[in-house]
């Protein structure tokens, strides 16, 4: 995870919320501290991990725009959507050229990444939820341009990448929108977005397939007792077979989630 990077740098940029003034947006230098520090991150993160497969998020070039646009201690993500839907409404050309700037950043950074020793990405991509650009004419015009040209360079440099259809805070996606990303692993919402595992599975042509667990309060991996937890991760397992499968959550669990509970799914996935 990329924490204490979220906030990419706009360089140029006075008030971002102002089209007139992202207009004026500039690509990062190479050796900018945003490439170098998440480069020593990603160096710390592969030695903790020692011989296990590490993924790096890399969050699209729509979604690091749509953080920006709001207060996150005092604004609700909804509120971001907006903004961005604003921008659009505004001018989407201009939307389109500062958003390809930042996937020229992403694309940058995706080096940098694998060359410290990252195995692959895991790429984060979300529709803007908002009618004016939740709608295929946007998703085809703006969206899938955007995330295919940072995805091309992920396969070009990785071989093995995952991608997230973020479903975080109840969005929503339309994951049939999504099925020529060509990404090799495929994670979702199975909880908001309509599709179980084994749907999924089915619909992005038999590749593996990531998820299966809610990550709220409420859903089973945080709440549930050892026999709970245990009995639905067998069940995930059973629902859509052991070829092609990695049981794990929809998105972000819980930060004081009791790491026990995260043992014991491994280890009844491990049973089956």
């Amino acid at each position: 995870m990329t924490d204490g990077y979220f906030i990419y740098p706009f360089l140029n940029v006075k008030d971002v919320r102002q089209l007139t003034s992202l207009e004026h947006l500039k690509s990062l230098p190479k050796d900018h501290s945003w490439f170098k520090e998440q480069a020593s991150l990603a160096k710390r993160q592969v030695k903790i991990a020692n011989d296990q497969f590490t993924f790096y998020t890399i969050f699209s070039p729509l979604t690091i725009l749509k953080w920006a646009l709001i207060d996150h201690a005092k604004e609700p993500l909804t509120l971001a959507d907006k903004r961005f839907a604003d921008l659009y409404s505004e001018d989407p050309r201009a939307l389109k050229k500062i958003l390809t700037i930042i996937g020229t950043d992403l694309k940058e950074l995706v080096k940098v990444v694998l060359n410290a020793g990252i195995d692959g990405i895991y790429y984060s991509t979300q529709s803007i939820q908002d009618s004016r650009t939740d709608n295929l004419d946007f998703f085809n015009d703006i969206q899938r341009v955007i995330d295919h040209d940072v995805i091309k360079t992920i396969n070009e440099r990785a071989d093995f990448n995952v991608l997230h259809i973020c479903g975080f805070d109840g969005a929503t996606n339309h994951l049939e929108w999504y099925r020529d990303y060509q990404l090799q692993i495929i994670n979702w919402s199975t909880h908001s977005d309509g599709y179980s595992l084994a749907e999924g599975k089915k619909l992005f042509g038999d590749r593996p397939v990531l998820g299966g667990f809610g990550i709220e309060k409420t859903d089973v991996l945080y709440s549930g007792s050892k026999a709970e937890i245990q009995a639905a991760a067998k069940e995930l397992v059973n629902e859509v077979g052991k070829k092609g499968v990695i049981i794990g959550a929809d998105c972000t669990i819980q930060r004081d989630i009791p790491y026990e509970h995260l043992i014991w799914a491994i280890e009844a996935v491990h049973s089956v």
